[in-house]
């Protein structure tokens, strides 16, 4: 008999939130919503990092609507709470993503580009 679960421990069902490519899969638990390399490594510098908040703000906001069920669950928030705020090389990432999450509340339509 195949047994399919339901249960919380389920990763899959669990954590939907790991298919952001900020928020990497855990087991178990809530998972750190804010992962992002250091800049000078795969991203070269701020703007770079500013660029790549954008993109992850659309992925966020495409991933809320495609899962309209956990809107309203305080996502967000756990993403602002897991950020380090004062990680040197690492504030264009956020200062990107909240920047778009801001115009993307004042114009929706914009949420297939910048």
């Amino acid at each position: 008999m195949h047994k399919k679960s339901a249960g919380r421990n389920d990763q899959a069902e669990a954590h939907p939130l790991a298919t952001l490519p900020f928020v990497p899969p855990t087991p178990g638990g809530k998972p750190h919503c804010w992962t992002v390399p250091p800049v000078g490594g795969p991203v070269e510098d701020y703007a770079s990092a500013e660029r790549t908040g954008r993109e992850y703000a659309v992925q966020f906001v495409q991933w809320l609507q495609a899962n309209p069920s956990v809107a309203g669950m305080g996502i967000l928030g756990w993403i602002a709470s897991d950020i380090d705020y004062k990680a040197p090389g690492r504030s264009g990432y956020w200062v990107g993503f909240f920047s778009c999450i801001e115009c993307l509340l004042v114009d929706p339509v914009t949420v297939d580009g910048n």
